[in-house]
């Protein structure tokens, strides 16, 4: 089953489970959950192949939409509100489609549920070649990035999946050689039929692409009830870069 950390206890009120980007982990919501202590139960989850979850074959969406019901069923959670961001936005929007039952409110942030162009082929092969062996510090893994992804911060938040044994010697947390290959289809979005009718915020970057003006007629005709809000400041990680514009949108909406 898949790793996952629980702030707070569960009871009668529906949790907030949040999930996670490409290349992220659970940790990536640590400052956003602690801020909810005392007004909602948080359950972050790595997803599989990311973070301290199983190394797993595959990476579709429907098997990730599975993991997480495992989890949920774990926990005797037969509802919750649901927030993921970029890859994570996917999965949980593929749930609240094909199990809309379980769904009180869905959050999303910066994605669309469409297909992207595969952007980040050249910082997977940066980071699969790595010269994880003769590394001596984390500043020479940031050197290495530094061509392939130029913003410091977006090297840190990459970084993050980096880990070091007793021996001293580095190597990748998540499984690289699996997300890679599926990469792909990561990238895109499954065909579905259906439209969830309960409420939905999807936040989006004022700095990123990833959420066009374009795409806003595809996300209501998926998601009707669908409320749309820009962080003008924020790039694709505006829970990590704008924390308290973020987080006011989160708690308006849940209010």
């Amino acid at each position: 089953m898949l790793n996952y950390r629980l702030y707070g206890e569960l009871a009668d009120a529906p949790p907030l489970v949040v999930l996670h980007g490409l290349l992220g982990s659970l940790d990536n919501w640590h400052s956003f959950a602690r801020g909810q202590e005392g007004k909602r139960t948080v359950l972050a989850i790595d997803l599989r192949n990311h973070g301290a979850s199983p190394h797993v074959m595959g990476m579709a969406y429907r098997d990730m939409v599975a993991d997480i019901l495992e989890v949920l069923d774990a926990l005797s959670i037969s509802r919750c509100d649901l927030m993921g961001h970029s890859m994570g936005g996917k999965v949980a929007m593929l749930l609240a489609l094909q199990h809309p039952a379980i769904v009180q409110r869905l959050v999303v942030v910066d994605i669309a549920p469409k297909a992207y162009p595969p952007r980040h082929q050249a910082l997977l092969q940066a980071m699969a070649t790595m010269p994880l062996a003769d590394l001596k510090s984390r500043k020479q893994a940031d050197e290495w990035l530094s061509p392939t992804v130029k913003h410091p911060f977006e090297r840190g938040f990459l970084l993050k999946n980096l880990g070091r044994n007793t021996a001293g010697a580095f190597y990748w947390q998540c499984n690289l050689p699996e997300i890679a290959r599926h990469y792909v289809g990561i990238s895109a979005f499954p065909a579905v039929g259906q439209a969830f009718a309960a409420p939905a915020l999807f936040i989006r970057g004022g700095q990123s692409d990833y959420v066009a003006e374009g795409d806003l007629a595809l996300i209501r005709q998926y998601f009707p009830q669908a409320l749309v809000e820009t962080v003008e400041a924020a790039g694709h990680l505006p829970h990590v870069q704008t924390p308290e514009v973020f987080t006011a949108l989160i708690e308006a909406f849940l209010a």
